[in-house]
């Protein structure tokens, strides 16, 4: 008797185990850019990876200077960013065997209606900046190192502006999120440069509208990585390969395109 009572603790406690072993107890951290959680894509996605392959993922969802620097300090299993010169230094300092591409979309110019830098004749954002620049008038920056912020100074820097010289007249660093940095743009009524997918799930636009958009040199590129247990030796590399390998995969790529709010499509999968 005391021998059956031991055999079906045992598979009770065994069937408990298998069940938390292999039916999607295994959970990663994804280091990401905040345009991705804020455009409801990681709720639309997730779900779906889980349902798949079983895999739950944990999203530190910063800037994507901050997601870099905290994969280098191995906080992370994976990393999806778009700022290539610092996704550069990232592999090139070994913390990453792969750098994949995943997806883009644009950056976009917007300001209110009634444009007061008078840019929204201009398809080239240069004109653009370079106009605000001349007429001295609010450009709201994020100014915290993520990579809508790289792609505004790298704007700059082309024109041979630097902007940091005009901080705290025309020119204002909010240091903080994409979401805060156009609620600060529109109490203002200045310009700002931020993601389509951001804007298009952004509620509060009031007058606000796009003035610039569609020009190739404001393309949004997205990066996914795994990092390196070379560098890291505790992340978990099977399982940040496998998601990897899903979302690259013919059915992940199609369910990335197929995002969409309000009818209106958010990523492109296709260079």
């Amino acid at each position: 008797m005391l021998n059956i009572f031991c055999n079906i603790v045992f598979l009770i406690f065994f069937n408990f185990i298998s069940s938390s072993a292999f039916t999607g107890d295994r959970s990663i951290i994804i280091q990401s850019t905040t345009s991705l959680k804020n455009s409801g894509f990681y709720d639309y996605i997730l779900p779906i990876i889980l349902n798949d392959i079983g895999i739950k993922a944990k999203i530190v969802a910063v800037g994507s200077g901050a997601a870099i620097r905290n994969s280098m300090n191995c906080d992370g299993d994976i990393l999806i960013v778009h700022s290539p010169k610092k996704e550069k230094n990232f592999v090139s300092s070994g913390y990453t065997n792969t750098n994949h591409y995943l997806m883009h979309n644009h950056f976009i110019i917007i300001g209110p209606k009634n444009d007061p830098a008078n840019i929204k004749k201009y398809k080239d954002p240069y004109k653009a900046f370079k106009k605000i620049f001349n007429l001295q008038k609010y450009f709201i920056s994020r100014g915290d190192k993520s990579g809508t912020h790289d792609k505004e100074l790298q704007i700059w820097d082309r024109l041979s502006i630097n902007p940091t010289t005009y901080s705290g007249k025309w020119y204002l660093e909010t240091g903080s999120s994409m979401g805060a940095t156009i609620n600060i743009a529109i109490g203002l009524g200045g310009y700002t440069l931020t993601d389509r997918a951001t804007w298009i799930k952004f509620s509060n636009k009031k007058d606000f509208i796009v003035m610039v958009e569609d020009n190739k040199s404001l393309i949004n590129l997205y990066s996914i990585m795994a990092v390196s247990r070379n560098k890291c030796p505790n992340i978990k590399e099977d399982d940040s390969n496998r998601f990897i390998n899903w979302m690259l995969s013919k059915k992940g790529r199609l369910k990335v395109s197929d995002f969409k709010i309000d009818g209106k499509k958010l990523f492109y999968v296709d260079k």
